[in-house]
């Protein structure tokens, strides 16, 4: 019973609001084509269900850019009841009304006929955003996402064409531990088999219209000891940014008498939409309306599409994302172990998480999943992702180990597909948690002569780049690799890590274009596109 009022204290402390305040918390904005030019957006929002009720939502369709008159418009309609958030303990898990905070999700719909065009932008808007930390007087919480359903083809009227954008696997309202390194997903699924790119940018309160970010905690210095003196000194950063919205704590370097903080601890993996992060402050005395332990974020999603041999811009989607920072205690996350159990039909193979599974489509892989949890007693369970891709089915087997089976449909278009695998404790009253992605290769079942070559196939990602760009081999173990451009010149040569991945960052001079990378043990190249920054 201690426990249990111990949890109630908490969540109404850090997190209860006045009635009157935003609760809206993140959400993003998908399409899907019907046919025929119809498209059904679906916009998924989230809120912190103690608080007031959602106002009416109209979705509004643009092709002439921000300050132009809504092409087309249409009221959202809720889809079922808000669904509460599982991220609570057994005990609390379900609650939603005014006693404790939770997340709960909503669905809206609305069909709409969009024409061909060269852009077309899709949003919605509610006022307001809730009080965080990193934002600055925040206007409006808005969602967008944009459609090119014309495309440019020289000597003709442009190309039209339809498309399903990408549909994200995990909500967006996450809770993070302070002083606990998390793992969060954004992992999407795209219907069409388009490639995806991931990124960061500045949450928007109306079109093309970003936020202000309120300064960085100050750097100021402290004294880890006085005999002998020793002095910590954090990296000075200005304001939160997108790149940087949440107060992290640092790597530490030197030795005493004079220490430092460098490489704040937030890392984002632009293939995958992964944000890991480890939280450095945490303030249990702190007023709810000042939005303290809460931080805001977006991350954007680029769809390309690879139509006569070059890749196109064919739509985007962002994703609201909310940060809410708590104390832990002595709880640990779970941890998913690096290797893998894999079974296809009769063989069974151990690989690591970073490698591709290959899969054909139509026949069933098998993945044994386990993770451990360094706290004494307490259970562990897998769950797939909200949106999990088609084809995929979870069982838990107990003692820390799921199996995933992946059978993917037989219209799966060829190509990278990930399925976000979390594990989850049973700590109360937030339950700790750590999602771990797994990469599947999915070729068209063939010919079993056939086979072979099409599981070989590497590709590379994101595609195209224009920084760095990352590729697995299919095979571990160190390896140089030469990498020549259109003519076959060397321009650069790298060496793969011990499990088989590679990262190339080209030289700033390197021209965009097509350059390939040519393992030094031999086999296939594998091809790199590079486009000009933006």
């Amino acid at each position: 019973m201690l426990r249990l009022s111990w949890a109630f204290a908490l969540i109404g402390l850090l997190w209860a609001k006045p009635a009157a305040a935003s609760h809206m918390q993140g959400g993003d904005l998908t399409y899907a084509a019907l046919g025929n030019n119809r498209y059904l957006v679906t916009l998924h929002i989230y809120r912190d269900c103690s608080g007031i009720l959602l106002s009416p939502f109209t979705l509004e369709c643009r092709s002439g850019g921000c300050n132009t008159t809504a092409n087309v418009t249409a009221p959202f309609v809720q889809v079922g009841p808000g669904v509460a958030a599982r991220q609570y303990c057994a005990t609390l898990n379900g609650v939603c009304n005014s006693t404790i905070t939770n997340t709960e999700a909503f669905t809206y719909t609305a069909t709409v006929t969009l024409p061909p065009a060269a852009r077309w932008v899709l949003s919605t808007a509610q006022n307001a955003r809730p009080s965080t930390a990193n934002i600055a007087n925040p206007g409006d919480l808005y969602f967008e996402a944009t459609l090119s359903n014309l495309l440019p083809v020289p000597g003709t009227t442009g190309l039209a064409i339809a498309n399903s954008s990408p549909v994200s696997s995990v909500q967006p309202a996450f809770f993070v531990p302070v002083h606990r390194l998390s793992t969060l997903s954004n992992n999407a699924f795209d219907p069409d088999g388009d490639s995806l790119v991931y990124s960061l940018e500045t949450p928007l309160e109306a079109c093309n219209t970003p936020i202000t970010f309120n300064p960085y905690p100050a750097s100021t210095p402290t004294v880890l000891s006085s005999n002998p003196l020793c002095v910590y000194q954090p990296m000075s950063i200005s304001n939160y940014s997108a790149t940087l919205p949440i107060a992290v704590d640092m790597d530490t370097v030197g030795t005493c008498p004079a220490k430092s903080g460098v490489n704040p601890r937030f890392r984002f993996d632009a293939r995958t939409g992964t944000i890991s992060l480890q939280p450095s402050i945490y303030n249990g005395t702190a007023l709810p309306a000042t939005g303290v332990n809460k931080y805001a974020a977006a991350v954007k999603i680029s769809e390309y599409r690879r139509l006569n041999g070059s890749y196109v811009l064919i739509g985007t989607t962002r994703r609201e994302l909310y940060f809410m920072v708590y104390d832990c205690g002595t709880n640990l996350l779970p941890v998913v172990s690096p290797l893998l159990t894999v079974q296809t039909g009769t063989r069974t193979t151990t690989q690591t998480l970073g490698q591709v599974i290959p899969a054909i489509t139509g026949e069933p892989v098998s993945v044994l999943v386990t993770a451990t949890d360094r706290n004494a007693g307490q259970a562990l369970a897998f769950t797939l992702d909200y949106n999990a891709m088609p084809g995929t089915t979870l069982q838990n087997l107990g003692n820390g180990q799921a199996r995933l089976t992946f059978t993917p449909p037989l219209n799966t278009t060829p190509g990278l597909y990930r399925v976000g695998v979390t594990v989850e404790d049973d700590a109360c009253p937030i339950k700790g948690s750590e999602t771990q992605l797994l990469t599947f290769r999915v070729s068209a079942s063939g010919p079993l002569a056939s086979r072979a070559g099409a599981v070989s196939h590497i590709a590379a990602y994101p595609t195209p780049f224009t920084q760095e760009v990352h590729f697995q081999l299919s095979t571990p173990g160190a390896q140089t690799l030469t990498i020549c451009d259109q003519l076959g010149r060397a321009v650069a040569t790298v060496r793969s890590q011990p499990d088989g991945s590679v990262r190339w960052q080209p030289a700033a001079g390197l021209p965009a274009g097509l350059y390939l990378a040519r393992p030094a043990t031999g086999g296939p190249a594998i091809r790199l596109l590079r486009s000009a920054a933006q």
